[in-house]
């Protein structure tokens, strides 16, 4: 079984490693912080938190919403894997962005800005990353590839999860901390980006 296991890893798609990769720092990195995140506004936003947190919140999903289709139509139009790449190196960059300004927070109407930067970014990440990796996944070996990148993202919020956690704990300057390199985390995603880019041999660099 170990020996089955070994053999599919060699010589993995490049492609659905680096798409692996890049998720690890973003989505990795928000599903951790996002689970701190109230406790940290809490401070910033008074007693009404966790109103502001729902409208923030929703301001989020809206603003994801909107973009979907858009974007969507856009990546379809255009022939090669480029637009879908760019979209994607921009939408990772936007994502980890507001995370760096959350200590610098004071008012609810600049947390919803950020929320609203935050949901354009994934507005401009879901779509072409799931693009990507369809395009780009090899035949026969879905399973195997899917279980990867679970297991992949799975240990790795792991680990994020204890670290963050137990930094944060430490006090309020070290909670700002986690919460920036949080964010510095997510833009680092792009550099995977940059990577698919720059490997010519990608199945979806010939599509259409």
């Amino acid at each position: 079984m170990l020996r089955e296991i070994v053999k599919k890893l060699t010589g993995f798609n490049r492609v659905i490693l680096y798409l692996s990769l890049s998720d690890v720092f973003s989505w990795g990195s928000f599903t951790v912080i996002s689970i701190l995140s109230g406790i940290y506004l809490s401070d910033k936003l008074g007693i009404d938190t966790l109103k502001f947190l729902g409208i923030g919140t929703s301001i989020y999903f809206f603003t994801r919403a909107s973009f979907q289709i858009p974007i969507g139509l856009i990546t379809d139009k255009y022939k090669k894997d480029r637009d879908e790449i760019l979209i994607l190196f921009v939408g990772v960059l936007l994502m980890g962005l507001p995370y760096i300004f959350y200590p610098y927070i004071e008012t609810p109407f600049q947390y919803y800005i950020l929320q609203f930067i935050f949901g354009l970014g994934v507005s401009l990440n879901v779509t072409n990353w799931r693009k990507l990796f369809a395009l780009n996944i090899d035949g026969g070996k879905e399973g195997i590839q899917y279980g990867i990148y679970e297991l992949i993202m799975s240990v790795c919020a792991g680990l994020l999860s204890i670290l963050a956690g137990t930094i944060a704990n430490m006090g309020d300057l070290y909670f700002d901390t986690v919460i920036s390199v949080a964010g510095v985390l997510i833009m680092l995603g792009s550099v995977w980006i940059i990577l698919i880019y720059k490997y010519e041999e990608r199945k979806s660099n010939s599509k259409k």
